[in-house]
């Protein structure tokens, strides 16, 4: 039998995307132009105000048979304001065949406004004009061009295209974005434009787009056309073309059905016979589709309230765009997953599932976090230039921006300037095999409850323009990195964690000492290399986590000992210490002065409702403007260390290692420096460069580095030092007192540790001298403490 189209056509591979037997299909308003109006001012635009367009377009289908055209509304709004009365005539081409035919004055205007209100209607029209031109142009090779053009007028109802496949990426750049959570009814079937970050991501998978079915009974076939945001397929309940047969047999007489013979119609034998067809699979086109699940940016979730999600349906050559952790601005239309209801079964107990709502993709633009600040904080404004350049110039900007770094805290001036460091970051580098050296900081807060840890992670957390806070004991290794989870249809799907999630930003991780070890182990890959490998349920792929990681922990005995040594008061391994640039043990101690101005400070904080800081109000700079700033440095291009700073630090790293060799009085030898840590005195040294806009980091910002490095990482060092670096009148007074701890004690004998101590105190020993030997007897074996604080000699 002869093949028929369908007459609710609503392929984008016909003229116009639509049947045009029946323009009460379109149900386009009267404010609208026609399909063929929109065809023509397309090729407008692509011929005259497009040229840039067009020639992006020509150059891409040169090299590729499938190519992805960016079009940008907001181009088009920006021509509506320059078009010329050449613009509006159209030469006599093969586009057009009426002589002396003209486009409307504001045809860009109705491209916009098409676009926008119906662009599921109008952009397979752009589409295939796109296609039109690049088969009239001179790039294909005349075999292809040949092939094309033998397809002839059946390459719109069958499905078939053109040498060149085009899909146009829509965007409006001038829209305003609508949060996720504000997507409503009003914005069903609408154009939106929306923000998030992506979590999961299923694998590309294949869904039908032209469909060819046939009659099992009279072998009348027909092609269904689906687009591609349906999501599934309704065949005709019986066979059309029985039916029509039908129709004219009623109204004309039996003799008038194809040939006249009454009899006919009796013969096919799919009269009133349900569900005669089936799909010819050989003959059916098919079009890649993916879905993605775009979460809400965390920076813009309230305080209090769960992330909302929204469900993306991506088609084309739009899939394999985004994976999870990408922060993406979706141009597409909101519309509602209506599935067919599954048939019940006698004693069923399942109900109805509400319609979901989908944004269906026409355009997604990746943005990186240089791009998102300046659509934030529109950067290209020259008073925002200047005011941030003025602030760089300042004196004392490093000192400024230390203080205004959680100011109602007192004290901690190292730690404010390692945390500023690390919000700025350091210069990223790939070398020539393509492996990444990363520019983030790490940094960790090791210390005494009460010392204001959580403060620090929390003002942080609030100042990073890109950032997640998350609880070492409610974090598990896959809340961190990723996870591969099964869906509700048996499909596994990438489900990215916090340290994807911030990519390109910060994450606190408060209680890092309450984590499993296997936990923390599954952090090495992506705090050095900043990808975190997945190979699970078949899915292998790397994801990107360059992030930078602020970490708060408590010793393991609630408090640091001074007598003991500081490695064996933590249960972290030396292979994820290694991987913090800046290390703090920050202590609790006795100190009349420090104790006096700390709690005078306190007192004021809980009897004002803004503390006045006197002179030093001069020098906070306000939170906006601070966090404004460190978009605006993070978005510049990145310092390179200078031939001074070069030298400089080849110059301490040398010196200090031979330091240590040249120190008799070592005798293990501990290097406190490594080319790791040698790295991590670039990457602060480039941090303290950005923070003056400078694009050079000299060696006034090694030295620099250098000092906050021998207060933190190398004090920490010498810490976990317990005989070592000792003058040796010092190893001999320790020496006696370990000599007096054994006298007291015969091999098997107990004693309590404060009357020992008395009792040698009382012979003339230094308590701190005595606590020194007896953590050095403890940890060598000679002694053993007891949980009731007893010392036995075994």
């Amino acid at each position: 039998m002869e093949e028929t189209p369908v007459y609710f056509n609503t392929s984008r591979l016909e003229e116009g995307g639509f049947s045009s037997s029946s323009p009460s299909a379109l149900m386009l308003p009267s404010s609208l132009p026609s399909v063929q109006q929109m065809k023509f001012n397309f090729r407008q635009y692509l011929n005259h105000g497009g040229a840039e367009l067009k020639r992006r377009l020509l150059a891409h289908a040169e090299k590729n048979e499938r190519c992805l055209l960016h079009v940008d509304l907001n181009d088009l709004k920006v021509y509506q304001h320059h078009v010329s009365e050449a613009d509006l005539k159209c030469v006599d081409t093969p586009y057009c065949k009426k002589k002396h035919h003209a486009a409307p004055p504001d045809f860009a205007r109705q491209l916009v406004t098409g676009l926008r209100q119906r662009p599921l209607v109008y952009l397979p029209t752009c589409e295939r004009v796109c296609e039109e031109v690049i088969e009239k142009s001179a790039i294909l090779p005349p075999r292809q061009l040949a092939a094309s053009l033998a397809l002839g007028g059946t390459a719109g109802r069958h499905g078939r295209r053109g040498p060149v496949q085009v899909q146009i990426n829509l965007m409006d750049t001038s829209a305003t974005h609508t949060p996720i959570r504000h997507l409503l009814s009003r914005q069903q079937e609408q154009f939106v434009v929306t923000t998030g970050i992506i979590i999961s991501s299923r694998p590309p998978a294949s869904r039908l787009q032209t469909v060819t079915i046939q009659c099992r009974y009279c072998n009348h076939k027909m092609i269904i056309s689906l687009p591609e945001w349906r999501e599934q397929l309704q065949l005709p309940r019986f066979c059309l073309y029985s039916q029509q047969r039908a129709a004219v047999a009623s109204t004309a007489g039996p003799a008038s059905v194809l040939g006249g013979d009454a009899g006919d119609l009796a013969d096919l034998g799919c009269r009133n016979k349900p569900d005669p067809y089936f799909m010819v699979t050989n003959e059916c086109s098919f079009v890649d589709v993916q879905s993605l699940k775009l979460q809400e940016l965390p920076e813009d979730v309230p305080t209090g309230d769960m992330p909302r999600h929204l469900l993306l349906n991506c088609t084309r050559l739009l899939t394999d765009q985004a994976f999870p952790g990408d922060r993406l601005i979706i141009h597409g239309v909101l519309t509602t997953n209506v599935a067919t209801p599954a048939v019940r079964h006698t004693g069923s107990k399942e109900t109805d599932q509400p319609h979901s709502s989908y944004l269906h993709v026409l355009g997604l633009q990746k943005v990186s976090f240089m791009s998102l600040a300046r659509t934030r904080l529109s950067f290209t404004q020259t008073e925002q230039r200047d005011v941030f350049y003025k602030l760089a110039q300042s004196q004392n900007i490093l000192d400024k921006i230390a203080k205004s770094l959680a100011p109602a805290l007192y004290g901690m001036e190292e730690v404010k300037r390692a945390c500023a460091c690390l919000l700025f970051g350091g210069t990223q580098k790939v070398v020539a095999d393509g492996s990444r050296l990363r520019g983030d900081i790490n940094v960790l807060l090791l210390g005494d409850p009460g010392v204001a840890k959580s403060q620090i992670l929390k003002f942080v957390d609030k100042i990073a323009p890109i950032s997640v806070y998350t609880s070492g004991k409610g974090s598990s290794a896959a809340g961190l990195t990723a996870a591969v989870l099964r869906d509700r249809t048996g499909v596994f799907t990438l489900e990215g964690g916090c340290m994807c999630l911030a990519d390109g930003g910060v994450v606190c991780v408060d209680e890092f000492d309450k984590m499993d070890e296997r936990d923390v182990v599954a952090m090495h890959e992506a705090m050095e290399q900043q990808t975190i490998s997945i190979s699970k349920a078949g899915i292998n792929t790397v994801l990107n986590s360059r992030c930078a990681v602020l970490a708060a922990a408590n010793p393991s005995f609630g408090s640091f000992d001074d007598t003991q040594d500081s490695s064996e008061q933590h249960e972290f391994k030396a292979t994820i210490l290694s991987r913090f640039d800046l290390i703090f043990l920050l202590r609790d101690k006795e100190n009349y002065e420090t104790d006096s101005a700390l709690c005078t400070h306190i007192l004021n904080l809980h009897a004002q409702k803004n503390v006045q800081r006197g002179n030093d109000d001069e020098e906070i700079i306000p939170f906006e403007l601070l966090k404004n700033y460190i978009q605006f440095a993070k978005s510049l291009p990145p310092p390179l260390l200078g031939a001074d700073a070069r030298d400089a630090l080849k110059n301490f790293y040398v010196q200090t290692r031979q330091d240590v060799r040249d120190d008799k009085r070592s005798k293990t030898r501990k290097i406190p420096i490594t080319l790791r840590q040698l790295e991590s005195l670039v990457r602060i040294s480039e941090s303290f460069a950005k923070m003056e806009l400078s694009p050079v980091a000299s060696s006034k910002h090694v030295q620099m580095a250098i000092e906050l490095f021998s207060v933190s990482t190398a004090e920490t060092a010498r810490h976990s030092l317990v005989f070592e670096g000792l003058s040796p009148a010092e190893q001999k007074l320790i020496k006696q007192a370990e000599e007096a701890v054994l006298g007291r004690l015969q091999k098997g004998q107990r004693a309590q540790r404060k009357n020992l101590l008395r009792d040698l105190q009382m012979q003339g020993f230094d308590k701190n001298v005595l606590n020194r030997a007896v953590a050095i007897l403890v940890r060598r074996g000679d002694l053993q403490e007891r949980g009731d604080r007893s010392l036995r000699r075994p």
